[in-house]
């Protein structure tokens, strides 16, 4: 992130209370919506193929009987600040992970689904990928020479 500065977020950690069915969902299950959101990200916003209990939701799962229920939401914040150029440190990410798991899932889940609606050049770090188009000309002269060398 040398070049690119880093964005706020979009959404607010504290306002996890909207869409009610998120905020009902990462209090009740929120191996499902971390589940989702792993999912989003790692395939670009394709949810094609999306299973409501995958592997990441499994492992937050097994984890949260664990007692480290905290651990997964950590990391896909820390990566999610990596892909999108969000502002944060590791320390704020364990922070929210640790506070309110709830609450950081649910600003997880929002922020995966607009920045992965966002055109593709509009993401941060994508702009040294736009190329120009070429212009294919061809030589008539050099076109010519090759068919009567034939």
């Amino acid at each position: 992130m040398s070049q690119n500065q880093e964005q706020e977020w979009h959404y607010s950690g504290s306002d996890c209370c909207s869409p009610f069915s998120t905020c009902f969902l990462s209090w009740c299950c929120p191996c499902f919506v971390y589940g989702k959101t792993h999912y989003r990200m790692k395939n670009q916003g394709n949810m094609n193929g999306y299973s409501s209990f995958n592997g990441a939701c499994a492992a937050s799962c097994a984890l949260t009987t664990c007692g480290f229920g905290f651990v997964l939401p950590w990391i896909n914040r820390s990566e999610m600040r990596s892909k999108y150029g969000l502002k944060g440190s590791g320390c704020t990410d364990c922070l929210c992970a640790c506070c309110c798991t709830p609450c950081d899932i649910t600003q997880q889940d929002k922020e995966a689904e607009y920045r992965e609606k966002q055109p593709f050049m509009q993401q941060p770090g994508k702009e040294h990928m736009a190329y120009q188009q070429q212009q294919f000309q061809p030589q008539p002269q050099q076109f010519q020479t090759q068919l009567h060398q034939h």
